[in-house]
């Protein structure tokens, strides 16, 4: 393969990279489509209180030093239980990924509290993450809900932290 043709074929991806991303956003999270947010949200979030209302926020997670890590979600939401709610979409699996979706959960749990407030006040901190790849393999399932459970048990310490995994290439 010729170096034209790899450069052609990387910015022929990109740019159906920034296509995806653009309208994954758009659809989702836009507070002009927010009728569809709410479907989807409700079609994952089974079994939990219906959501009838989003606010679409800022998606930067503000940096308190200047050395921490700077985190610019997809799509940030919030409802009128005010849950905090994170929406992503992969296309690939960058190294890391666990670990990032559980740093951006547990970042919007942390960023609620300060001084003086109770920790009965937390609101679950929800990310939803739509990956055109599989993360795990076995069991072969579109969605995977991930919590704070006790092992053998699976009695459940919390459901204030919560990640979402749809896996869509078990459709091939």
């Amino acid at each position: 393969m010729t170096v034209a043709t790899k450069t052609e074929r990387y910015t022929r991806d990109n740019r159906n990279q920034s296509t995806r991303d653009f309208s994954f956003k758009l659809v989702l999270g836009s507070p002009e489509h927010s009728g569809i947010t709410i479907h989807f949200l409700n079609s994952i979030l089974v079994g939990q209180p219906k959501i009838t209302q989003v606010e679409i926020l800022n998606p930067f997670l503000g940096k308190e030093f200047d050395d921490d890590k700077l985190s610019i979600l997809d799509i940030l939401a919030t409802d009128e239980q005010g849950r905090l709610l994170n929406i992503e979409m992969q296309t690939s699996l960058p190294a890391g990924m666990a670990q990032r979706l559980t740093y951006y959960v547990s970042s919007l749990y942390v960023s609620q509290l300060g001084e003086g407030h109770q920790y009965s006040e937390l609101r679950p901190a929800i990310s939803i993450c739509v990956l055109s790849q599989a993360i795990f393999a076995e069991p072969p399932a579109l969605h995977l809900d991930f919590r704070l459970r006790e092992a053998p048990t699976a009695q459940t310490l919390t459901d204030d932290l919560q990640i979402h995994l749809l896996q869509l290439n078990i459709f091939r």
